[in-house]
């Protein structure tokens, strides 16, 4: 580039660091390599790592001005494409033109030969992303002059990066002189030439001097510059050169003289071709680098030829689009990546891995390389995100998407890609991190199902080294998590070690002489190499089990100590785990220890044998006389384990240590003894049992034993014996009979039809010979019967009851099949005529048809019925009376929950009321006790076998039964007995259901409706699913899955009828659905998209609900056909409706009735005060009660209605200055101390007795009751 620039002797060589000292904003780093054209360096600037080239100028004359034009104009043109990487900034000093542009570690010809390298679909993608490079810069305008692998950029996920466009190189060049390709192309000295054959032209056409290493171009001249122009095939014809290096693994296409010999048509590429395996990929650069440039198409086209064949569909549809995003200066963080990612987890594998089957099914037979997974290209982009993540949510989501790509991951990528970074999470800073990534890495690990060979030491040599930390990390958690998965680690590596050594034994068969020989190398070494790998797990369960804190040895016994004893080894099961685990009894302080002994000591005894009986048996004994009864009821349920598998022997089963709790006032320990000697008793002959059982459980048995038939049973026999004769004998004719008849007499049972075996005494011989001649005659008739007649009326073999097999004695107890006064159908009489079974036929089928009818009569009226009633009912059954309004007298303060109480729910008789808490129990109260009458006020009845936190509960109509639901998951369905003054009411279980938290979560609403024909329970949980219960059939009436992108369900209400159901949510959706054809029908949504806390059904207006939503005390009804906001309730100081300035209290519990026709509402939430809204007269409403920060007396508000937007509010203003007596409002009576909730009020209710009572609940298990 200037006047024979390589004849120039430049007067002084400066360093390239030399250089930087005319600018000030970079600051140089280290040299990237120099060659006679420029000098590369890598600089460091405040956005990042820069690449600087240098152009030393040694002749002022050149024209570099207009070359930094031409520049930045390139970069305006290539600003929009994605794939392309121009220089950033051009800079001219009185030394040396500089360019600029940003630092990419790899370049193509680097990533082809790193580890890890690149599988079949990466290789496409790459091409797939050049030629769209290629694409991007021709359709703007720009020809690039020098595309070489050393020129394409690839990130670490993959990107390509077109880079150093090179139009201020000459266009042609001599081809009898290569100086001006060694200064201009060959910048790497690898001799390959990618540059179109028809750039070389004729030296004549240039100066020629004798000097073979002098340029001849001579750039300075605008003439040599515009007489060769770039075309947009000589950049195809270099991608293709490109591609066939990516495809044959670095092996170059051209070098300079087989080019220049291509050119002349004196070489072939076919040999370097045939090396791509994909044909449809050889068949692409075939037709990129042929030699004539008229034969070659666009990059566009291109890529629209090979979509489907040599780069797969999903790359046009969805994988260039979605990774393009990244490549944005808007994802320029590894966090923000990763969650994007994540968030679009769902539709990434709808998209790669179900376009990808399709298309490996439509391919298949095409080539093998479909089978690597289009996901791995995406995989990419995660992993180069791990090292650089900074907050602990961010490596936590990011093991969360490893984790559910992995099953859908090669082996290759899962221990060459994702294996090494969750490794370096295990070396985290973050505990939670740490633990996280070893339980993702056994995960993974065990999702692979064959070992490659440069893999086959993974395990002893980089993994188990890779977390030897863990099992002494600072953090309990951390080892938590190593005492969790370490079973599984090591029956993985057992499994690698023995994949590796059939791979070896497979090649035996293969190989033959010193081949074979060296295979089998490993074999040889298999023993030792189990060893070693047995002495590094036991080094680290040793470690665990030692450990300081009792939970990590807990976690290591309820996690796979089976599964250990089976990797050890029978002798190391019994040396190592369970001389550890004896040691654990020990601990007299943490019986949960002691209990996980006993739970995990059955399956160690199992593999360890009944050698270990005689040491497993003071062991038991101790657990036997343990202080904690939950360790006495593991170890008899050890015991009794330990016994069904023969593991205890017979003086050890004598022994009468479980005997005595068969009186212990504990139920499960009693069970528990119970089991163990049924166990017992099922694997003793009868004399042992009578012998040496009995004598220890006669001192517990209250009951004599049954003995069967005693003398005393025979002479009352013998005394019945004329009557029982006749009795046999009618019976007998009764049978005889019924051959005339087909039909089943009303009121007979066949016994034997339900498979019932009785016990029956013969007190006379049978009559053997007519017996025998009889049997005869059905045997041949019965031989006579075609198959259809069998199938419908059954053959003689199963139904003749005379025959009898061997002579039974007198008086000989036997056991069969009951005798049956009838039978349905015999044969005998039925194979007479065809007329005679047409008829009965035709009666049967009359006679159903008739109970048919009459069944749909009866459901037809059961449901009119219960229409009728639902109809004619009012809203609840005892409303308030007309007129009510409570005064905000406090009538009984209730303090038995030990935590906030969640829900409240009155009968429908208002005879009791439940209520549930956090604490784990339900609670029953008498309505009766709640008038004052009694000095103290105690619940009837309370209930804790739920477990976990009860989260609410309802009524079923119509009868005391109590639906309750827990955050465990547990549904239970409980029956209250109630019984008459002075006895308290009992609660038994009538119904549990048990829901899949991770599926379903848990229940937070429900409803119970009795339809007529059915009674169901409609409950909603955490992840969206609506289900109704019927409770009489003990199955699903129906099952709705609620979008959860309209948010998590909190709330929701079932329409009087049946109808449809209001879904609320917590991004304030209201979602209805219709529970005839059970599909959504619309959502509305609260405008400031605030939380709906608590649904209703208006009582009154059947499309309308009545929502309590977060913020400003805020109560509306809702027009569920409109979606319009009909009327609001707004408690707050903030403007009406406004979504700005929104209040912190909120509603939590609100209450409806249409008392006297007009509808009153009662709420309480978090500003902890009652009120009472007058819907029909909105200034009569008032606040019932204040919170205890309150004063003495309420707060003097006066309510005012406006309409805003067309919806009418009611707002509650508070008066300046304290009102006097008014006569509207009721006051509270002198009281010495505020009597209000000091906590948020959760719930509200009302209840009758022989006045109108309020009830509310707090947050801090506080029930109140108002009258």
């Amino acid at each position: 580039m200037g006047n024979q620039l390589a004849g120039i002797a430049p007067s002084q060589i400066l360093s390239v660091d030399s250089y930087f000292s005319d600018i000030h904003d970079y600051e140089y780093d280290r040299s990237l390599g120099s060659t006679r054209f420029f000098k590369v360096a890598r600089a460091k600037h405040r956005e990042g790592l820069v690449v600087v080239k240098v152009f030393a100028i040694q002749d002022p004359s050149l024209p570099l001005t207009s070359y930094k034009q031409e520049l930045e104009e390139l970069k305006i043109r290539l600003h929009s494409c994605q794939n392309c990487l121009p220089f950033q900034k051009a800079t001219l000093t009185e030394k040396a033109a500089m360019l600029f542009r940003q630092f990419v570690r790899d370049n193509l010809y680097d990533r082809i030969s790193t580890r890890p390298f690149l599988n079949n679909i990466e290789k496409k993608w790459i091409a797939f992303q050049i030629l769209n490079a290629v694409d991007q810069a021709h359709k703007s305008g720009v020809r690039h002059g020098d595309i070489k692998t050393e020129n394409i950029m690839v990130t670490s996920w993959n990107w390509v990066l077109l880079t150093d466009f090179a139009s201020f190189k000459p266009t042609y060049l001599p081809e009898d002189n290569p100086a001006d390709f060694n200064y201009f192309f060959d910048t790497s000295r690898r001799r390959t030439c990618y540059i179109a054959p028809e750039r070389f032209v004729d030296g004549s056409m240039f100066a020629t001097e004798s000097d073979q290493t002098t340029p001849l171009m001579d750039l300075s001249s605008s003439s040599q510059r515009t007489r060769g122009e770039l075309k947009q095939a000589m950049d195809i014809f270099s991608a293709g050169c490109v591609i066939a290096e990516l495809f044959t693994e670095g092996i170059p296409l051209f070098d300079l003289s087989q080019l220049l010999a291509y050119r002349k048509g004196h070489f072939q590429t076919e040999q370097v071709l045939m090396k791509i395996e994909d044909r449809s990929v050889r068949e692409l650069v075939a037709q990129m680098v042929q030699r004539e440039p008229e034969k070659r198409l666009t990059a566009e086209e291109y890529l629209k030829q090979q979509r489907g064949k040599a780069f797969p569909d999903i790359f046009y549809t969805f994988l260039q689009p979605y990774m393009a995003q990244f490549a944005k200066e808007t994802f320029q963080s590894a966090d923000e990546r990763v969650l994007v990612v994540r968030k679009d987890l769902e539709n990434i594998l709808h998209n790669l891995c179900g376009g990808e089957q399709a298309e490996k099914a439509a391919r298949a037979t095409e080539s093998d390389t479909t089978k690597e997974h289009a996901l791995a290209v995406l995989v990419s982009v995660i992993t180069s995100c791990l090292q650089t993540l900074c907050t602990c949510d961010s490596k936590l989501a990011a093991l969360e998407l490893v984790l559910h790509l992995a099953e859908r991951l090669s082996v290759e990528v899962l221990l060459d890609r994702i294996t090494p970074y969750l490794l370096h999470f295990c070396s985290d800073s973050v505990p939670r991190v740490r633990a996280e990534a070893l339980r993702t890495l056994t995960k993974v690990l065990a999702l692979v199902k064959e070992v490659p060979r440069n893999d086959i030491n993974i395990y002893p040599e980089y993994i188990l080294p890779g977390i030897a930390h863990l099992a002494q990390d600072e953090a309990t958690i951390v080892r938590l998590a190593y005492a969790e998965n370490i079973a599984l680690l090591a029956e993985t590596a057992l499994r690698f070690l023995e994949l590796v050594q059939e791979n070896n034994l497979n090649m035996e068969h293969d190989l033959n002489g010193e081949d074979a020989e060296e295979a089998l190398h490993p074999n040889e070494n298999y023993d030792s190499e189990l060893q070693a790998l047995h002495e590094m797990v036991q080094q680290k369960v040793v470690t665990l089990l030692s450990d300081p804190e009792n939970i990590v040895k807990q976690t290591l016994m309820e996690n796979g100590i089976t599964r250990l004893c089976v990797f050890f080894g029978r002798q190391k099961a019994n040396d190592v785990l369970l001389s550890h685990m004896i040691t654990f009894l020990n601990d007299k302080n943490d019986w949960h220890l002691r209990g996980a002994f006993f739970d995990s000591i059955v399956g160690v005894a199992a593999y360890v044998g009944w050698q270990s009986s005689s040491i497993l048996k003071p062991l038991l004994q101790q657990g036997l006389s343990d202080a904690e009864e939950f360790v006495i009821c593991k170890a008899l349920n050890a015991l009794t384990c330990m016994c069904q598998l023969g593991l205890l022997q017979k003086p050890h089963i004598y022994e009468d240590g479980p005997s005595p709790f068969l009186c212990h006032p504990n139920l499960w320990i009693c069970y528990g003894a119970v089991g163990f000697i049924t166990v017992v008793a099922e694997h003793l002959n009868i004399a042992d049992v009578y012998c040496k059982l009995m004598p220890h459980l006669t001192p517990f048995i209250t009951q004599p034993i049954i003995q069967g038939m005693t003398e005393a049973e025979e002479d009352k026999l013998l005394a019945l014996k004329d009557f029982m004769l006749k009795s046999s004998k009618a019976k007998a004719n009764v049978v005889d009979q019924s051959h005339l008849g087909d039909t089943m007499q009303s009121g007979v049972i066949d016994l034997a039809a339900l498979g019932i075996m009785g016990r029956h005494v013969d007190l006379v011989k049978p009559k053997h010979e007519s017996e025998d001649k009889r049997a005869r005659k059905h045997t041949k008739q019965d031989s006579n019967m075609n198959e259809e007649w069998k199938s419908m009326f059954g053959s003689l073999e199963n139904n003749n009851i005379f025959n009898h097999g061997p002579h039974i004695d007198p008086l000989q107890v036997t056991e069969g099949p009951a005798l049956q006064p009838r039978k349905a159908a015999l044969p005998v009489v039925q194979s007479v005529g065809g007329a005679s079974t047409y008829q009965r036929r035709l009666t049967t089928c009359k006679t159903e048809l008739q109970q048919l009818v009459q069944q749909k009569r009866e459901q037809c009226t059961a449901e009119r019925m219960a229409k009728q009633m639902m109809e004619s009912t009012e809203w609840e059954s005892r409303p308030p009376p007309p007129g009510w309004h409570p005064k905000g007298l406090l009538v009984a303060h209730l303090h038995e929950h030990k935590s906030a109480v969640n829900r409240i729910r009155v009968s429908e008789e208002h005879s009791i009321f439940a209520t549930c808490s956090n604490d784990g129990t339900i609670k029953i109260w008498d309505c009766q006790k709640m008038e004052g009458k009694t000095t103290t006020t105690r619940s009837v009845l309370t209930y804790s076998r739920i477990g976990g936190h009860v989260k609410t509960l309802s009524f079923c109509q119509g009868s005391h039964y109590l639906a309750v639901a827990s955050d465990n998951g547990s549904i239970q369905l409980l029956a209250v007995e109630a019984n008459k003054p002075p006895k308290s009411p009992k609660v038994h279980t009538s119904q549990t259901r048990f829901l899949d938290l991770k599926e379903d979560g848990c229940v937070v609403d429900m409803h119970h409706f009795n339809s007529g024909a059915q009674s169901v329970l409609a409950y909603a949980t955490v992840n969206g699913s609506l289900v109704g219960w019927d409770l009489r059939s003990n199955s699903d009436a129906w099952t709705l899955r609620h979008d959860l992108r309209l948010g998590l369900i909190t709330s929701f209400a079932v329409d009087m009828h049946q109808c449809w159901l209001c879904v609320g949510t917590c991004n304030g959706t209201m979602a209805c659905w219709d529970m005839r054809f059970q599909l959504p029908i619309s959502n509305h949504s609260h405008p400031a998209r605030a939380r709906i806390r608590r649904l209703l059904m208006h009582p009154l207006y059947q499309s309308s609900v009545i929502a309590a939503v977060q913020g400003n005390n805020e109560v509306s009804m809702w027009d569920m056909e409109t979606g319009d906001r009909k009327f609001t309730l707004w408690a707050s100081t903030a403007p009406p409706l406004s979504e700005m300035q929104p209040s912190p209290h909120s509603v939590h519990g609100i209450y409806c009735s249409p008392a006297d026709g007009n509808p009153l509402l009662l709420t309480a939430g978090s500003d902890m005060r009652i009120r009472f809204w007058d819907l029909a007269y909105p200034e009569r409403s008032y606040i019932v009660a204040g919170g205890a920060s309150d004063s003495l007396h309420c707060p003097s508000v006066f309510y005012n209605r406006k309409i805003i937007e067309g919806t009418e509010v009611v707002q509650e203003i508070h008066s300046k200055q304290k009102s006097g007596s008014t006569e509207d409002v009721p006051r509270r009576g002198p009281e010495s101390l505020p009597v209000g909730h000091h906590d948020i009020i959760t719930d509200i209710a009302t209840f009758q007795t022989t006045q109108g009572f309020i009830v509310t609940a707090s947050r801090d298990g506080i029930v109140k009751v108002w009258k």
